[in-house]
């Protein structure tokens, strides 16, 4: 019974992060669904492909095609040609993007912090260990990693428990 409350009130703490997140980064996006994200991404990893766009957005691939064209339309991506495979395409977030970007970790990082500051610092070492492991287990591929590291800001992502899991880190490198 015990484990039952657990695993309701962490899944309801879950719940108002991410709303809270959801919300405030959509304000930072120039349009609401999965653009706050998108642009988060294209700030992790300049190049980017749309098929591993798609795959960490879990959207078709039409749905990432589309997403592209109207972040493109916006002038907060564009598209180049792959260094790899000149004919693969490679996002790349603008100017305007970079801006959007930094908004979108700003707010997350504020409604995070915001969540965070009722702990005092050795209950926040505490949840930063025992949060770390839960990543650690929670991540079983790249997709997932992508996934996971969606809204991550990379520049604070050191020792990324994501990467650990992987071996590989989506936070700080280019994949």
């Amino acid at each position: 019974m015990k484990d039952m409350k657990l695993e309701n009130i962490v899944g309801a703490l879950s719940l108002a992060i991410s709303d809270s997140i959801h919300q405030g980064t959509q304000d930072q996006a120039p349009e609401v669904g999965p653009a706050a994200a998108a642009i988060a991404l294209l700030g992790h990893e300049p190049g980017m492909s749309i098929e591993r766009l798609r795959r960490a957005l879990g959207l078709s691939h039409p749905g990432a095609v589309r997403l592209v064209d109207r972040l493109v339309t916006q002038g907060v991506v564009e598209r180049r040609q792959a260094d790899a495979d000149r004919r693969a395409v490679a996002l790349h977030l603008t100017t305007a993007g970079n801006a959007n970007c930094a908004a979108v970790l700003a707010v997350r990082q504020e409604r995070i912090a915001r969540v965070l500051e009722v702990l005092d610092p050795d209950e926040r070492e505490l949840l930063g260990r025992i949060t770390e492991k839960l990543l650690n287990g929670l991540v079983n591929d790249l997709d997932q990693g992508y996934s996971v590291c969606r809204l991550c800001d990379p520049a604070s992502c050191t020792n990324c428990p994501v990467a650990d899991a992987l071996n590989e880190n989506p936070c700080t490198s280019h994949l």
